[in-house]
């Protein structure tokens, strides 16, 4: 079926049909009524394709994220997908999964965005910019005329939306601080914004305490990773009385391993984290961590992008959003009297 077919069901031109489908124009309620009927009647679908070629939109936006594993990246990409939904577009939702390939992946989800015309694309993976400059594959979206913006990162002269990780982890560490403890761990690594290791170190400047470097550890954003660096910090025998995690999913695996060595969490080490996924606080005890306000950012970096759409030489924006503590069970302890050198 046609839309030629619909105009002859209806009794109206084609143009009105057309005027129904793409909700310009007013149209009287009778004859949309009539229109609306016919459509149903034939069963009508509008050719896609043919759609994109005329108005050049596809109504589709690309969504690029890290690793859906990871709880709190999951709840990204939903709310940012349900937020595209209320607002008529279908999202295409990509994620790099894996560290060792990420570049070579995000290199070629970009280019499927750009050959699929997608409207718009939501940048959230871990490795856009670096000291050289922008990742190839952000360039060769910018230079296709396709709006971007990033959500968590900071790339220069792209639109974004940000948590506060400096703000975050510095609340997170000096409620460490305020329960007495003055020998805290960081768990992190370089595929993290560098605010949140920022804000560990400059708790400890703003309070007068030292950061032991013996005890930050570095790697990927994994509940492997958490539990083999607590391991390797307990073989070590440093002391520490507490550990922030620079996220949920790290703090989870190093609360496991403690659990496993038989030392107590808070009594004997305070543990924080950070994203308050869903597992922070069902597992025993409930994890300590610092909260960010998914859904309002999911729908800020979805107006942002959309804006952009409709003009792409918007200048770039920059929204920033505050970090919330959240207290649970597993940072209400006093400082350890030892660490126990036992397997995990």
């Amino acid at each position: 079926m046609t839309i030629k077919d619909v105009a002859n069901e209806a009794g109206v031109s084609i143009a009105t049909v057309s005027r129904v489908l793409n909700n310009k124009d007013r149209v009287k309620n009778s004859t949309r009524k009539k229109i609306e009927e016919a459509i149903q009647k034939l069963d009508f679908r509008p050719d896609q394709i043919a759609r994109t070629m005329i108005k050049k939109e596809t109504k589709t936006i690309g969504l690029l994220v890290p690793n859906l594993k990871n709880e709190f990246w999951a709840g990204v990409a939903t709310a940012i997908q349900d937020e595209l939904w209320e607002k008529g577009f279908t999202t295409l939702l990509c994620a790099t999964t894996t560290f060792e390939d990420s570049a070579e992946r995000e290199e070629a989800f970009i280019r499927n965005f750009i050959q699929r015309r997608v409207d718009g694309v939501i940048y959230a993976t871990l490795s856009g910019y670096h000291s050289t400059g922008y990742h190839p594959a952000i360039k060769e979206l910018i230079d296709s005329n396709i709006p971007v913006v990033a959500f968590d990162q900071d790339i220069p002269d792209i639109s974004k939306v940000r948590g506060a990780h400096l703000q975050g982890a510095l609340i997170a560490v000096e409620h460490l601080i305020r329960l007495g403890h003055n020998k805290i761990a960081y768990l992190g690594g370089p595929l993290f914004s560098p605010d949140r290791e920022l804000g560990f170190r400059n708790a400890h400047t703003l309070n007068g305490l030292t950061v032991n470097e013996a005890i930050i550890k570095r790697g990927t954003p994994t509940h492997e990773f958490g539990s083999t660096a607590m391991l390797e910090l307990l073989k070590s025998m440093e002391k520490f009385t507490a550990v922030f995690c620079a996220n949920d999913m790290i703090a989870l695996g190093a609360m496991q391993c403690l659990i496993n060595a038989g030392v107590r969490i808070p009594e004997d080490v305070a543990v924080v984290g950070y994203d308050d996924i869903q597992m922070a606080h069902l597992t025993k005890p409930a994890l300590t961590t610092i909260q960010q306000p998914i859904r309002e950012m999911g729908s800020s970096v979805v107006n942002l992008l959309l804006n952009l759409i409709e003009d792409n030489n918007r200048p770039a924006q920059k929204l920033i959003f505050d970090m919330k503590l959240i207290v649970r069970e597993s940072c209400g302890g006093m400082p350890m009297s030892k660490v126990k050198n036992e397997v995990c």
